[in-house]
């Protein structure tokens, strides 16, 4: 039985509000026959939003310390975010959902917002303004307000003068030049009549118009009886605090924050070990073959992976209309007994890249489910389709999806447009997959063909970027299917029976079977290789990486033996994708790169061309060639483009050309022909009437001209192929020139080395600023000459950078030491450097991450985001449990997908938990990241035969 003695508390509901709504949420209870406790504040506070928060934040507290309230409701709302910060421990709050109490008057933003489109500039006044404004009309002719003080202009003539009063009243009163009108908001309060006249009043006295609106007071009804948020009403739990959203431009919930919570919270990183330790030994790889199949040339590296040395090595020219004959020229260079051991072949490529580049591969019909407000032209891309199937932003279910319009939607993208594959982006899915799962499985089942979701590659909350790189992924994966299966085919005529993997865009491995499905993160591979190669030849955890191919110059940054990944997605032919790959700068600068002389002036790439030491040793007539111009200089003194000599690749797929491309292909195919030489011999008025574009782009010829090679055949540092054609060539240039030859040379590798330099400060910078300001900044400008020069009689400039640069890439050796020196670094030049890409690739790990959030829930509680089907939780600690074990098992099973038997996950945390003004901190969301990284395995596993 109770104890008579014992008094049972009634629980009471408080409402602490502006003054102004006062006579309105009286007035509203007292016709709802609710009992409420009243604590009204002083009107005005949302002009000092920290003074509101204090005094709001001061009552709730005072209510919450006598421990009789059911709920407070808050009469305000994010007015000027004063509100943001409000908490309670042990009372829930109630807040209109409202930016100010204009929109409670009205019924709500809505409301408001179409006012405001009618008029931007209103004034509004109430029943309640009115009365809590000691005199709201005051703001006439002869008075102004200073703060809190009211000013008279006749004291201030008196006290400063007739000038100094007109400018103190025009800059108080300037406020009014902002309104129109005047609107006074009948909510049903008393004294109406009396206020509206005010309100008039106040329009006559400034000359705008008046204008009498009916208000609403159903949103204050709601405010005062709501005990679960809605749209228009939060309602905050206990141990929650009022948050902003600045997505929704909304209030809020969430959790008043515990550092503590959840287990092991106050780690960065932990290791879960392996649930199975037997499998992280794994099997051991003794011998692996690195393939890098690079822009300009193959690399290919047998190497011995338990004693880190490479057995045998070559490089043949890349050959992009068939990657693989690059391939197969390399691999014929290598011995044939270290060959035989091979137990595993590792591939990084440009092909991904190309593809996306050059806009080819299969037709992709892209299906989206794209947020309210959003529709099929949001993207640029055809065909696509919107379907039904809709998910708030927390991953909630608003609308599902229809399974007979996804069969006849794909029914006629492949009838009418030849679609031969699909990809799917839905907005929220990659917080909630559950409706991308369900179309892919429709779509699967219906036609067969191959689907690609968006939050398969992409956890970015962007679902048009996710939409963009499922669409990639689809179209070139026929493109990846074919050049494995003919790789496949190569390594077959060497007997090599090993399996294959692909280096990824973040520069760890996944197996080619993976590959064959994701082929879009493979793209900028093989400057990912290149890094894994320079930290795996030095051993090296924190230094700059530069590599110089034939094409181009790519720059990264190790620290802590890592490279920072963009975190932007790489952008690649122009669309922006949402790939992992590394940071990495990109130049023009290569050891073919055209060097060119025009107007006075030479200029260094960024196209490619092919050496004319290399086009000598390859292709017979280039004598004639030389000949021509050697006989012709005279017509050459403006530009040197006509002297470019063009010769055939090779290429087999020459079909549909036309009758201009197939003369010059018949010239050109019989012996190499400098572009003048052609003119002379097709009949075109100019070199602009050779259609040469379409040619190169279907890799059917190859232009050549003077190169860095050249001149380091010329002068005897490298002497692979034909020096005396590139001697012959290089003078044919200093002639044009007007210089002597050696003198040129000099003055060319300058320009290489500067250039060289002036990328690694951009790569050294770009953690920092935008490097590429220092090209456009004249102070910058002088400050980098004088470093390059030295210094002056004046002063001089000196950097010195603290960590060393590694250089790779077949001319890296003839430019760094230079470049390195300049900058105060200590230049690193491994051994094998040529084909560092190559050991790169065969030397990396397969590596998985991802990652789940943990966000407030809508009533309360948290919610697990990013699986499939939203989870909520009422505690934490079973939230962040349950988030750890499901991220753990992903993991793992997407590592044994990529091809490693490694179990052994790290997990990291990061929690962003902004302070209120009272110090509080408040909840946002708990991230956690989970990291696999094992050798390739499991590939070598499932290719031994049972």
């Amino acid at each position: 039985m109770n104890n008579p003695k014992e008094s049972i508390v009634k629980k009471k509901i408080y409402v602490i509000s502006c003054a102004v709504l006062a006579r309105d949420i009286k007035e509203v209870a007292r016709e709802m026959g609710l009992a409420l406790e009243y604590k009204f504040l002083e009107a005005g506070l949302h002009e000092n939003p920290h003074k509101l928060n204090q005094q709001v934040q001061k009552a709730i507290d005072h209510i919450s310390d006598q421990k009789d309230a059911d709920r407070i409701i808050i009469g305000y709302g994010v007015c000027g975010k004063g509100t943001v910060g409000l908490n309670s421990q042990n009372v829930t709050l109630v807040i209109p959902k409202v930016h100010d109490c204009i929109s409670l008057f009205l019924g709500g933003d809505a409301a408001y917002q179409a006012q405001f489109k009618k008029y931007p500039g209103t004034y509004y006044l109430s029943a309640g303004w009115c009365e809590e404004k000691a005199e709201p009309v005051s703001r006439r002719r002869g008075r102004a307000w200073f703060g809190n003080r009211q000013l008279v202009y006749e004291d201030v003539k008196n006290a400063h003068g007739r000038a100094a009063a007109d400018q103190t009243f025009a800059f108080l009163n300037s406020w009014q030049k902002n309104y129109q009108r005047a609107a006074f908001i009948e909510t049903r309060s008393g004294q109406a009549a009396r206020y509206e006249q005010m309100a008039k009043d106040m329009a006559d006295e400034y000359g705008w118009r008046f204008e009498r609106i009916k208000g609403d007071q159903g949103l204050i009804r709601q405010m005062l009886t709501a005990t679960q948020s809605t749209s228009g009403i939060l309602v905050v739990p206990p141990g929650h605090t009022i948050a902003f959203d600045p997505v929704g431009s909304t209030l809020t919930a969430s959790p008043v924050w515990d550092p503590g919570a959840g287990s092991a919270a106050q780690e960065t990183d932990w290791v879960v070990p392996s649930d199975r330790p037997d499998t992280d030994q794994g099997l051991k790889i003794q011998t692996g073959l690195g393939i890098d199949a690079g822009g300009t040339y193959t690399d290919a590296v047998v190497y011995d992976l338990e004693n880190r040395s490479t057995l045998c090595k070559a490089k043949a020219l890349t050959t992009k209309w068939d990657f693989t004959l690059g391939i197969e020229n390399a691999l014929t260079q290598l011995a044939p007994d270290p060959l035989a051991e091979v137990s595993l072949v590792a591939l990084s490529t440009t092909l991904a890249t190309n593809a996306i580049v050059e806009n080819e591969g299969q037709t992709v019909g892209m299906l989206l489910m794209p947020s309210p407000g959003l529709d099929e032209h949001t993207i640029a891309y055809s065909p696509k389709a919107v379907i039904k199937g809709r998910l708030d932003i927390a991953g909630r279910e608003k609308t599902p999806v229809d399974p007979d319009q996804i069969r006849q939607i794909a029914d006629d993208m492949i009838r009418r447009q030849n679609v031969t594959a699909f990809a799917v982006s839905g907005y929220a899915g990659a917080v909630n997959p559950a409706h991308e799962l369900a179309v892919k499985q429709i779509l699967q089942d219906h036609t067969g063909l191959f689907v690609s979701c968006g939050h398969e590659l992409s956890d970015t909350l962007n679902f048009e970027t996710r939409a963009v790189t499922a669409m990639l992924n689809a179209r070139i994966i026929p493109r990846l299917k074919h050049l494995l299966a003919d790789l496949e085919q190569v390594l077959d005529r060497f007997d090599i029976a090993a399996p294959i993997v692909v280096v990824k865009g973040d520069g760890t491995l996944m197996d080619a079977a993976m590959a064959k499905k994701r082929p879009v993160e493979t793209i900028l591979s093989g400057p990912a290789a290149s890094v894994a190669g320079a930290r795996h030849l030095t051993g090296r955890t924190d230094a700059l990486v530069v590599d110089m191919g034939g094409t181009t110059t790519d720059t990264a940054a190790l620290k802590n033996n890592r490279v920072r990944l963009n975190e932007k997605g790489s952008r690649v032919g122009g669309r922006r994708t949402h790939v992992q790959a590394l940071d990495i700068r990109t130049t023009g600068l290569g050891g073919d790169s055209l060097i060119a002389f025009e107007k006075g002036e030479f200029s260094i790439g960024p196209g490619r061309v092919a050496p004319i030491a290399w086009l000598a040793d390859h292709r017979p007539g280039t004598d004639a060639a030389l000949d021509f111009i050697k006989h012709n200089l005279n017509r050459f003194t403006t530009a040197t483009k006509k002297i470019q000599v063009i010769t055939a690749t090779g290429s087999v797929n020459l079909s549909h050309l036309s009758a201009m491309e197939a003369k010059v292909m018949s010239l050109v195919t019989q012996r190499p022909y400098s572009i003048e030489e052609l003119v002379t011999h097709t009949g075109v008025l100019t070199d602009a009437g050779l259609p040469l574009a379409r040619l190169e782009e279907r890799f059917a010829i190859q232009r050549c001209g003077l190169t860095f090679t050249d001149l380091l055949h010329i002068q005897k540092k490298f002497t692979r192929w034909n020096r005396k054609a590139a001697k012959t060539y290089g003078g044919f240039m200093a002639f044009l020139a007007g210089m002597d030859m050696e003198k040129m040379i000099h003055l060319l590798m300058e320009k290489g080395i500067r250039r060289l330099t002036l990328e690694l400060l951009k790569r050294q910078l770009d953690d920092e600023i935008d490097p590429d300001g220092l090209t456009s900044c004249p102070v910058c400008q002088a400050l980098i000459d004088n470093l390059m020069a030295g210094g002056s009689p004046d002063f001089q400039v000196r950097i010195d950078l603290k960590r060393p640069v590694i250089g790779i890439g077949a001319p890296i050796g003839f430019f760094l030491p230079d470049a390195a020196r300049t900058l105060g670094a200590k230049a690193i030049l491994p051994t094998d450097a040529d084909v560092a890409n190559a050991i790169g690739a065969i030397t990396s790990d397969v590596m998985v991450h991802r990652q789940i959030r943990i966000t407030p829930g809508h009533q309360g509680g948290f919610m697990v985001e990013g699986i499939s089907g939203t989870r909520q939780f009422k505690d934490f600690d079973a939230a962040d449990a349950f988030a750890r074990d499901t991220l753990v098992a992903k993991v793992r099973d997407s590592g044994r997908a990529a091809g490693t038997s490694c179990r052994t996950v790290t997990l990291s945390i990061k929690d962003t938990a902004p302070k209120t003004a009272s110090g509080d901190p408040i909840f946002m969301e708990r991230v956690i990241q989970a990291t696999l990284t094992g050798r390739p395995d499991r590939v070598i596993q499932k290719a031994i035969p049972a």
